[in-house]
């Protein structure tokens, strides 16, 4: 078979709505996250990360070398941002097949939100390892599908969870999320009853089960053969089932996260908080129609199972919880939030009249389409079915705006940090005995290194309105990356004996003159007592 005959079969396989949603979900995304794939900007991470293997075996992410190694291990916004968005467009194709999208309105409107949900632009703030992340997604939702389509499918199922634990562990609560969305729905449209969904429960079990335990085996495996102990980082190390009073607090944990993420901190008011409170009303409002419409109340099994499947939403968004006392969860591994989001395009989708009896209800030849509207015999579905696309429409706007409002205090911070290293630079050079320093000791820390809100809860992981870098081995990078001034960073015992000496004591913070000096073969740089 030739090449061109080959691509003409590919092509013909692959159906209007899988093209559809991938060209809606590349072009959305590169119409919100243009300006950052364009920009080379800088995290305190990005500083070690102009150029790594991603070997995090330490962080549990044992195949992030392999994932992140399609793209090359440099820190290229644009390969891996374009990288980034084909993973994201795949993995929209893979969602409107799982959720069996009917609509083209609901495709663009699952592939906006999906490309603009802020754990992106956080997942952006980090360019160097974005790609590795997003592949994580895909393979993630890539084993829920093909374990829902295929008896046997489990198998390839556990080998694609598997990777995705292995390039970041957050996406398996955005994989179970996957799996309670679509047994909801399920659920609700009466397709299948509880016996006849069980099957495809083990099935996911089995999947899931199977694929944490290969994870596991590989992780500990690569570990024993590096000689790597885990990392304390984020409760890492600390991961074991919980006790009674470690499970209670999960719980606890859990549900204040969720609700800090839609509603907190509170004595804030702003659009964002009330736009998810009407999210919140349209659901309810949309259940109650439901449960009514498909008589849902006679079937009192397949009630408590949906009324099951929301109630646990909240601990499987932030199921790491029940893993770490430890774990702090930030923007990067909230992707999961976002099929909350995307419930009510899926429930209009499924659950309202198709174009065939849209074009019987309203004979535009007989009357006008608005008169028609308000003499159809189900009004109140009409004004769900644009509330539906209405709110979702303009969260993807809120979102987008969040996302380009953290891309602008992303270079406001390393125009400062740029600045500060500049001048630090400068000085150091200015030194009477600088031919002779060898090493970078920096003492202290800035007072404004912390994350920013944006309005927003939580907090935009990998954005701040203020200096990147605080920590001496931050600006030994960077001056050895982007200022070509090679110092080497002294050891805690070396840090130790400097900050007791009396030359320290003598030196005022950094900008006084007094607050760059040197040592024998050492530059340090004051920035605070300790």
């Amino acid at each position: 078979m030739y090449p061109e005959h080959f691509f003409s079969l590919i092509r013909q396989k692959i159906k209007k709505d899988w093209r559809f949603a991938f060209r809606s979900a590349f072009c959305m995304g590169l119409l919100f996250h243009l300006y950052r794939l364009t920009n080379h900007l800088l995290t305190w991470d990005s500083v070690y990360n102009f150029y790594d293997s991603q070997n995090t075996i330490h962080l549990g992410r044992c195949f992030l070398t392999i994932s992140c190694g399609i793209g090359s291990y440099y820190d290229l916004q644009w390969i891996n941002g374009l990288l980034s968005l084909f993973y994201l467009s795949l993995t929209c194709v893979c969602l409107t097949e799982l959720f069996a999208l009917r609509r083209r309105t609901s495709i663009f409107l699952v592939c906006g939100l999906t490309v603009s949900f802020p754990n992106v632009a956080s997942t952006f703030a980090y360019m160097y390892t974005a790609d590795g992340y997003f592949l994580a997604q895909l393979c993630a939702t890539l084993a829920v599908l093909v374990t829902l389509k295929y008896k046997k499918g489990f198998l390839p199922g556990l080998l694609l969870l598997a990777f995705s634990y292995g390039s970041y562990q957050a996406y398996v609560s955005f994989a179970v999320m996957l799996i309670l969305t679509w047994t909801l729905l399920q659920l609700m449209q009466s397709e299948r009853s509880v016996r006849e969904l069980l099957p495809i429960w083990v099935r996911f079990l089995l999947m899931g089960g199977l694929g944490t335990l290969l994870y596991f085996l590989c992780n500990r495996l690569l570990t024993a053969v590096q000689g790597i102990a885990a990392s304390d980082y984020n409760g890492i190390s600390a991961m074991s089932l919980p006790d009674g009073p470690g499970f209670v607090l999960a719980v606890k944990n859990c549900l204040i996260d969720f609700a800090y993420f839609f509603f907190g901190p509170l004595g804030r008011v702003n659009f964002y908080k009330m736009l998810n409170g009407v999210l919140f009303l349209l659901l309810l409002f949309l259940i109650v129609r439901i449960v009514r419409k498909q008589t849902l109340y006679r079937k009192p099994a397949s009630l408590l199972m949906i009324a099951l499947c929301f109630a646990a939403m909240p601990f499987v968004c932030s199921m790491i919880y029940f893993l770490s006392a430890d774990v702090r969860y930030y923007m990067l591994m909230y992707a999961g939030f976002s099929l909350i989001y995307l419930l009510p395009v899926l429930l209009y989708d499924r659950f309202f009249p198709g174009e065939e009896a849209q074009d019987q209800r309203f004979d535009v030849h007989r009357q006008s389409t608005i008169a028609a509207a308000f003499q159809a015999p189900d009004f109140p579905g009409l004004v769900l079915a644009w509330g539906c696309v209405l709110i979702t429409g303009l969260h993807i706007f809120s979102f987008a705006l969040t996302d380009n409002i953290s891309y602008l205090y992303l270079t406001t911070s390393n125009e400062k940090t740029f600045a500060l290293v500049s001048r630090m630079t400068d000085r150091i050079e200015q030194l009477d005995d600088f031919p002779s320093a060898r090493k970078l000791c920096v003492i202290g820390h800035f007072d404004d290194y912390d994350t920013i809100s944006l309005m927003l809860p939580p907090a935009m992981a990998g954005v701040r309105d203020s200096y990147l870098i605080s920590e001496q081995a931050h600006f030994a990078a960077m001056m050895d990356t982007y200022f070509g001034l090679k110092l080497e960073n002294c050891t805690k015992e070396e840090q130790r004996r400097i900050r007791d000496s009396e030359t320290f004591r003598n030196m005022d913070c950094w900008p006084a003159a007094s607050g760059v000096t040197q040592i024998g073969d050492t530059v340090v740089i004051k920035i605070g007592e300790s």
